[in-house]
């Protein structure tokens, strides 16, 4: 990822809901800013796009399940 100061967690095997569940509670109780919540699939940095969708800062995980599939369903994965 071409960013500074980042830290990366794969999340592996897991279905989109799954991970979204997870996204959302990383991004409500442990990242200092909502911002610093960020999604690239393996799918899309596989087609050579490594720019990571930003986690919204106040939906549900219903809504980011939804958006991570929008992600993975756009042409190039992005």
């Amino acid at each position: 990822m071409p960013a500074p100061d980042y830290a990366l967690v794969s999340i592996v095997d897991a279905t989109a809901d799954e991970a979204a569940v997870f996204a959302r509670w990383l991004r409500d109780s442990y990242v200092p800013s909502p911002a610093s919540v960020r999604f690239p699939s393996s799918f899309a940095i596989g087609n050579g796009d490594e720019r990571p969708w930003p986690l919204p800062a106040t939906v549900d995980a219903t809504h980011i399940e939804a958006g991570m599939r929008d992600q993975l369903a756009a042409p190039g994965g992005q």
